[in-house]
């Protein structure tokens, strides 16, 4: 689509080439034979004609082709001193070349342009009949005109006429086609490159709101661990105080303990929210104003935390390499946690056990290396503990993330079970492994 500057240049163009044109005009009259000069105001008003509709060439691409077309054949057929001029033949050159490039309406293009090739095609066969009479032949005439050639006059007046229309209507549609595809693989580069940027900018945007999720989780897993382990340690404490002071107190330090914790990794979290509100920046910009993520080196003070709370809990290790859960990635590492974490929080919340196992094992099947963390206990539903299940939603969102299973349910007779087993990025088959993980 042309924008007004281009339109306005048109229209200067135009009138330049209009004055232009006239000036040579004047010259050839000028020089020319009086007898064989055509009238000099019909000369005039042919030569502006021909040449005005380029100043809306643009605008009404196919529209100025047609006229352009008809004011050829005419002038052509009426003037044609002023049509062998140099300024018509580019003016109507010009003309089916914008057509061409500009053209909104393609099939309407396809028409015009096809009925224009065809009219100009009959035009040429009248041509070359003219030309026959003109010269004629030993059967139509007594004489013919002698030619220095070796080809027959009339035979190389069609084949000339011919071969000058084809360059100048071929050309023409060639120059316009290349121009127009050229201007269409580049809009098409142009909504390409924004239709990325867009994408870019949904990218970054879903990014932020993936780890505010992130965060959301790991404040619901941060808020209930420590909050229900406050909880059990103050009713606790409540209970023993008359009789056992110095267990009370013990309690009342786990639950200061656990309230700081809590404090501290909540200030944290809230401290990333706080400056991506800021700075707008992506997930890895915050990574320099978080504090340092749990991992599995921190599985004990879990188990001291529970113990403190009122729930033992037994760890078990199996590894099918010496010190394997020691190597995971700290991001295999913080979903092993807090899976656990949730797992013992569910127990203390909702169980009435005062023990639990927690296993961490991990092996190699047809498809990698897997790590699993396994909560059990052996107790029964606490009544009226019924949780909002961001807790379990949260352990199934970290294991599909990591391409992992999670079994959760209750166990026979009695008891519950929080498994999830998690894949190890990196290890895709038993190929990939070292010998001595599958000795």
């Amino acid at each position: 689509m042309p924008n007004a500057q281009q339109l306005r240049r048109d229209v200067w163009v135009t009138l330049l080439v209009m004055a232009c044109s006239l000036l040579g005009m004047e010259m050839v009259l000028s020089f020319a034979p009086a007898e064989d000069a055509p009238d000099r105001a019909m000369s005039y008003l042919a030569m502006c004609a021909l040449i005005a509709p380029l100043a809306v060439r643009r605008r009404f691409p196919i529209s100025s082709m047609l006229l352009l077309s008809v004011l050829f054949i005419g002038f052509g057929t009426w003037l044609p001193q002023v049509m062998i001029q140099l300024a018509p033949q580019i003016a109507y050159f010009v003309g089916l070349y914008s057509a061409v490039t500009w053209a909104r309406d393609r099939r309407a293009l396809r028409l015009a342009l096809g009925g224009v090739v065809l009219v100009m095609f009959l035009w040429l066969v009248i041509s070359i009949t003219n030309a026959k009479v003109l010269f004629g032949s030993e059967l139509d005439l007594p004489m013919a005109i002698d030619t220095s050639g070796f080809i027959d006059p009339v035979v190389a007046y069609a084949g000339y006429n011919f071969l000058v229309n084809l360059f100048y209507f071929g050309g023409a549609i060639f120059l316009g086609f290349s121009s127009w595809r050229s201007a269409w693989q580049h809009e098409l580069l142009v909504a390409q490159a924004e239709k990325l940027r867009e994408q870019s900018r949904e990218l970054a945007r879903r990014a932020v709101i993936d780890e505010r999720l992130r965060i959301a989780r790991e404040l619901h897993d941060v808020v209930a661990h420590h909050i229900s382990a406050v909880g059990v340690q103050a009713a606790a404490a409540r209970m023993v105080q008359p009789r056992d002071p110095q267990r009370a107190a013990e309690l009342m330090r786990g639950i200061e303990d656990s309230a700081r914790q809590a404090v501290g990794e909540t200030r944290s979290l809230l401290r990333v929210l706080r400056h991506e509100d800021q700075t707008g920046a992506e997930t890895a910009g915050t990574d320099a104003h978080r504090s340092p993520e749990p991992g599995l080196t921190d599985i004990p003070e879990l188990l001291e935390q529970s113990a403190r709370a009122g729930v033992r809990v037994k760890l078990i290790t199996v590894e099918h390499r010496e010190g394997f859960l020691d190597s995971v990635g700290a991001g295999l590492g913080l979903a092993l946690y807090r899976i656990a974490a949730e797992s013992l929080t569910n127990v203390r919340e909702h169980s009435t056990a005062r023990s639990a196992v927690l296993s961490l094992r991990s092996g190699v099947d047809g498809t990698g290396e897997w790590a699993e963390v396994e909560v059990t206990d052996d107790g029964n539903p606490r009544p009226g503990t019924g949780g909002s299940g961001f807790g379990l939603r949260g352990i199934r969102e970290r294991a599909e993330l990591h391409h992992g299973l999670v079994d959760i349910g209750p166990r026979s007779p009695a008891g519950w079970r929080s498994r999830a087993r998690l894949r190890v990025p990196g290890s895709t088959s038993l190929s990939h492994i070292a010998p001595e993980a599958t000795a």
